[in-house]
């Protein structure tokens, strides 16, 4: 690999398994917790989004398990857990 690339040269050979189910979920009546909202400019893997109604939605393919969104929002807003073995982010450089 070359050691210049940037970053999102390097991200882009990361590999991701889906798993048989999301490691990752919103607790049911939190989907306008104000935690979530920030969670869409700092998830550096771009996961969240908030759509007309002011619901934050987590889509968890492509997650990098920094676990920003854990630290932010807490137990209270996130089901937040591993991914089962064998799945998940597999970096590739570094």
């Amino acid at each position: 690999m070359n050691a210049t690339m940037d970053l999102k040269a390097k991200l882009g050979v990361d590999v991701f398994k889906p798993g048989s189910s999301a490691h990752i979920n919103i607790r049911q009546g939190r989907e306008k917790d104000p935690r979530l909202q920030k969670m869409v400019m700092i998830c550096p893997a771009g996961l969240y989004s908030v759509n007309e109604q002011g619901e934050t939605s987590l889509t968890v393919d492509g997650c990098l398990e920094c676990g920003t969104c854990r630290l932010l929002c807490g137990n209270d807003v996130l089901a937040w857990a591993y991914p089962e073995g064998g799945t998940g982010v597999q970096f590739r450089c570094g």
